[in-house]
């Protein structure tokens, strides 16, 4: 049997009320559908489902729906129970979702959720693919200057540097999502770049503010000791490195609308890793490799592309990360430590 959550306020589900009627049709008698407009309700709709004895557990959205009914499994089941008493069934069809791509699922929601539905019907077994998470836990600056301890489990994180300032101008504002989107800001991002290097020196002076503003939101770094697999990121002139423009983890290759598809080596026991600093030049000449798949390390000089067991990350004083973990944002960790986790059964119908 079927237990489904549906997020009325996402901004693929708002104004349409007739979503929930239409996963309502789909699953008739073998599954039930329960709207969790905030966080604190997805508890409860799992709570429901364990008890109901219901095997398979699906997320409409994109990798952000299946990050936090994964999360919150934890949280409440604990990560072992977590990872045995469901298998979770990514839908795929939200802004973020290289998981629903990763493990091959094809289709819209419906379209996912009839097959998952019919395969039920039928008493049919449904194809999983066992997939580890990235396990993270650090220290959170949570009220003022309180410090607590944060735990997550991620898919696919930017955790600092480009790509998780990617993340700020792509959600802010604006209704463009997708490919087009994310084409579009790459553009401006490596624009920030080139006028970045250009304008050095006395022209510096004479940047209008929305390039600063564009330098500052895209390319800015983080200031960290990063040590991968126990040793202590260096540049090339063999001190260790302060500033870090690159700094993602993933435990499944990720593929970003068709445009980016990085962390070939992820998987087989190991998180693929990036860390260190990037420039300007070394950015213009890993962009293909990074579209088309492979790992650029042979373009970066100061800066890992590959895998690790291992990431842990002390932020300078006065510095935090606000990572992005499958499309999540999360605010004010100032150290962490990532390593591979269990591996979680997800339904490919």
């Amino acid at each position: 049997m079927i237990g489904l959550i549906v997020n009325p306020n996402s901004r693929k589900n708002r104004h349409k009320p007739s979503r929930v009627r239409r996963f309502e049709k789909i699953l008739g008698r073998h599954g039930i559908v329960v709207e969790t407009p905030s966080v604190d309700s997805i508890v409860p709709a799992l709570r429901r489902f364990a008890d109901e004895g219901r095997r398979y557990w699906v997320a409409d959205g994109g990798d952000g729906a299946l990050h936090w009914m994964i999360n919150e499994a934890i949280r409440y089941f604990g990560p072992q129970r977590a990872a045995t008493i469901a298998t979770y069934v990514p839908t795929g069809g939200g802004t973020i979702d290289f998981v629903a791509k990763a493990i091959g699922l094809e289709g819209t929601p419906q379209e996912v959720v009839a097959r998952l539905a019919a395969a039920v019907s039928e008493s049919r077994e449904v194809p999983t693919v066992d997939v580890p998470a990235v396990e993270f836990h650090g220290r959170q600056t949570e009220y003022g200057d309180e410090q607590g301890e944060w735990r997550r489990v991620g898919f696919g994180c930017a955790l600092a540097g480009f790509g998780a300032n990617f993340f700020g101008p792509l959600y802010r504002g604006n209704k463009e999502y997708g490919g087009p989107r994310i084409a579009k800001l790459l553009a401006a991002a490596l624009g920030a770049g080139v006028t970045q290097t250009v304008m050095r020196g006395p022209l510096a002076g004479l940047k209008p503010d929305f390039v600063s503003r564009a330098e500052h939101e895209f390319l800015r770094p983080l200031r960290a000791e990063v040590r991968v697999d126990g040793e202590v990121m260096r540049g090339a002139d063999g001190a260790p490195l302060r500033e870090h423009t690159v700094l993602h983890v993933a435990a499944v290759p990720v593929n970003l609308a068709g445009i980016l598809r990085v962390f070939p080596s992820a998987g087989e026991g190991r998180m693929h890793v990036h860390a260190g600093h990037v420039g300007v030049g070394e950015m213009f000449r890993a962009m293909p490799g990074l579209m088309a798949g492979r790992s650029v390390q042979s373009a970066l000089s100061q800066a890992l592309d590959g895998p690790a067991r291992t990431l842990d990350v002390r932020c300078e004083p006065g510095e935090e990360i606000n990572p992005v973990l499958d499309g999540e944002v999360f605010y004010r960790i100032t150290e962490l430590h990532a390593s591979l986790g269990r591996p979680f059964s997800l339904a490919v119908p």
